[in-house]
């Protein structure tokens, strides 16, 4: 047994500590074990914009992507408009996202009001 001196956070202690030897029956070695780990790449589908889809019937027409509330509408059915311009603000999870038109051309259609409430897949408006 040898003894020590320890100081901690300028408070001295006295150790005394036991060297031990190995013996068989006081060590534990683990069974050797081969792992394998399989590294799969997952292919990630690319998901159209949250807030529009293309409908396979109507390819002008957009429909919500998120159940959520109609904040505001920014455009009136017969006005002309481009891909960068948001015909309306879709309120979801507490967030407010413009929705866009899918194509260029004159608002057929808006099948919303604000503070209407949308479900996922409504149609919200259509574009000629």
């Amino acid at each position: 047994m040898r003894k020590f001196k320890v100081k901690i956070n300028d408070q001295e202690f006295l150790v005394e500590v036991e060297e031990v030897t190995s013996s068989p029956k006081n060590t534990f070695t683990p069974p050797k074990t081969k792992f394998e780990i399989e590294k799969t790449v997952a292919q990630t589908k690319k998901e159209p914009s949250i807030e529009t889809s293309i409908s396979s019937s109507n390819k002008n027409a957009v429909y919500a992507q998120l159940p959520g509330t109609i904040v505001r509408i920014l455009k009136s059915e017969g006005e002309m408009v481009s891909l960068k311009d948001p015909i309306l603000v879709l309120e979801a999870m507490k967030m407010e996202n413009e929705v866009f038109p899918l194509a260029e051309g004159k608002i057929k259609k808006i099948y919303v009001k604000e503070g209407q409430k949308v479900s996922k897949g409504d149609l919200l408006f259509e574009i000629e």
